[in-house]
């Protein structure tokens, strides 16, 4: 569960980038970028944080498959909330969807794995 709570660290940073992008980027007049960065900002952030500090396999599990749709959301947001013109936010939003994608499905997949072996691989003779 190490690399799951490893990972969902990584989510909260970047759930914390989201949230300050627009404002490094001066984007705020984006609206639609604006709201939906911080949005789904402080959800990658509470929930990163959230399963990385959870001891619950269960709880770290779902946070991270939260956390990936969250990221798939993230990669569409410029073309459904039509800020796609706006090219900056558009690439941050797809950059950062892919990392809490990735990131998260790995996470969510990760948790219970270890300690596994494949089937004929038990060490019997």
């Amino acid at each position: 569960m190490k690399t799951a709570k490893t990972l969902s660290w990584i989510i909260a940073l970047a759930g914390l980038w989201e949230i300050v992008a627009p404002f490094i980027f001066g984007m705020t007049a984006t609206t639609a970028f604006l709201w939906d960065a911080i949005i789904v900002g402080l959800a990658l952030l509470v929930f990163g944080v959230w399963a990385a500090l959870a001891n619950d396999e269960n709880t770290v599990k779902y946070l991270n498959w939260i956390n990936a749709v969250l990221g798939l959301w993230l990669i569409i947001a410029p073309f459904v909330l039509t800020y796609s013109s706006a090219a900056t936010a558009m690439w941050n939003d797809i950059v950062i969807g892919l990392v809490a994608l990735v990131l998260g499905a790995w996470a969510a997949l990760a948790v219970g794995s270890h300690g596994q072996q494949p089937m004929g691989h038990g060490g019997q003779a």
